[in-house]
């Protein structure tokens, strides 16, 4: 699991926010905010729900392994 991934579940967990929190709000469903934040998919749309309900920004623009 990278760091990326790691962070984002911690930062949910610690928020307590769900993956179906995201995807309701950005009209997706869950398996895609899943594959977003594994980093199989990228969506600008999940990518600003989760800054508007918080995600600090370097979580997305961190370079990670």
């Amino acid at each position: 699991m990278n760091k990326r991934i790691i962070e984002i579940k911690k930062w949910l967990l610690e928020n307590n926010i769900k993956q179906v929190d995201i995807a309701k709000k950005a009209g997706v469903s869950g398996s895609a905010v899943s594959l977003v934040i594994r980093g199989k998919a990228t969506s600008a749309n999940i990518k600003r729900v989760f800054l508007e309900f918080g995600c600090p920004e370097k979580i997305w623009t961190e370079e990670v392994s």
